[in-house]
């Protein structure tokens, strides 16, 4: 069960995600995005999703996905697969989110896991500045 702040991300926010992040890898010249990525990895977040309070979780456990996840299960074999599914469909599996009742795309039906609405920081990932 997902905390009480938390809902699964909207289809629409997801497709503003996607677009934030192309903006972000071309403004820091991707090198940038690489760091920002790295650094916070192990929260089930991207540069994109920290920003727009988005995470991605595990489907079997409820929780943030670690940096190893995120990057071999979510971009590289997800990637892979997506990268020949979503051709193969004329383009139709992009807009997966759309029907899925979890708004899932295709990797993260393969990498096991949902991007969800995270906008009061449910698993404390953030840093609190305000105390700083």
């Amino acid at each position: 069960m997902l905390p009480a702040s938390v809902t699964s991300a909207s289809p629409w926010i997801r497709l503003g995600a996607y677009l934030v992040e192309g903006i972000l890898v071309v403004v820091t010249l991707g090198i940038g995005w690489l760091i920002w990525a790295a650094m916070i990895g192990g929260t089930g977040q991207t540069p994109a999703k920290r920003l727009l309070n988005l995470r991605a979780i595990s489907a079997a456990t409820i929780e943030p996905v670690g940096m190893g996840r995120m990057f071999w299960m979510r971009y590289f074999i997800g990637g892979l697969v997506a990268g020949l599914a979503i051709p193969l469909t004329l383009g139709v599996l992009v807009f997966m989110p759309f029907w899925d009742k979890r708004n899932q795309n295709i990797w993260d039906k393969v990498s096991g896991t949902y991007v969800v609405s995270d906008p009061a920081d449910a698993w404390g990932t953030k840093p609190d500045l305000r105390s700083a």
